[in-house]
């Protein structure tokens, strides 16, 4: 009969080795398109940034917070 820490240890150690296995092949999938951590920071740079919903996003975020900032330095 088991107890319910035995099925939570079982369950977290299956998830576990399928988390691994998941790791392994996504690694050995990314290795072999030559992919580098450089090269997907210089995608994320020129594709996300220069995407205009991102930009009007993050404008909007740093007004608000501007905005905020100042309001409360005069409280």
């Amino acid at each position: 009969m088991y107890s319910r820490l035995q099925d939570f240890i079982t369950g977290a150690t299956a998830s576990a080795v399928i988390s691994l296995v998941m790791f392994k092949k996504v690694h050995g999938l990314y290795r072999t398109t030559g992919a580098s951590f450089e090269k997907a920071q210089q995608e994320f740079a020129t594709g996300v940034m220069s995407n205009k919903t991102v930009q009007t996003a993050a404008a909007n975020a740093a007004s608000t917070a501007a905005t905020s900032a100042a309001q409360n330095a005069f409280k």
